[in-house]
């Protein structure tokens, strides 16, 4: 590797790094709320637990040896099921962490709902990256 690719390694890691504070500094986790206080900092643990698992993915996506194991082949489509849980999983949590707040009746209802996805997506992830099944995507 040249100086330029670590460079560009370091910014992306940098990067990340800095995403990954901003959104504890946003979220607050361990802030706790009077009335929901479980699923409150279930759903924002869930979150940056998901955060830092995808954006591990997204680093080796970016930058990890592209290797696959004998008898793999890549997809023949883009849109097979590995790429769109992998588009979800860049929507849904997102969505989940920013609407929240404007759920008031059925609040808890929803931290749960949406700390199970995040957990989901997370582990999904984490098997892609243990099969080495993100080379394929």
């Amino acid at each position: 590797m040249n100086s330029f690719q670590n460079i560009f390694h370091l910014f992306f890691i940098i990067g990340y790094l800095v995403l990954f504070i901003v959104s504890i500094i946003i979220l607050k986790p361990f802030r706790i709320h009077r009335h929901r206080p479980k699923s409150t900092i279930a759903i924002k643990l869930s979150y940056l637990a998901f955060l830092a698992v995808f954006l591990t993915f997204t680093y080796l996506l970016l930058f990890g040896k592209k290797k696959l194991p004998e008898g793999d082949t890549p997809y023949d489509t883009l849109f097979n099921i590995h790429f769109l849980l992998f588009l979800s999983s860049i929507v849904l949590p997102n969505i989940g962490i920013m609407l929240r707040r404007k759920f008031r009746k059925n609040r808890v209802a929803f931290n749960l709902i949406f700390t199970s996805i995040n957990l989901i997506y997370a582990l999904y992830l984490i098997c892609l990256i243990l099969s080495k099944k993100w080379a394929l995507l």
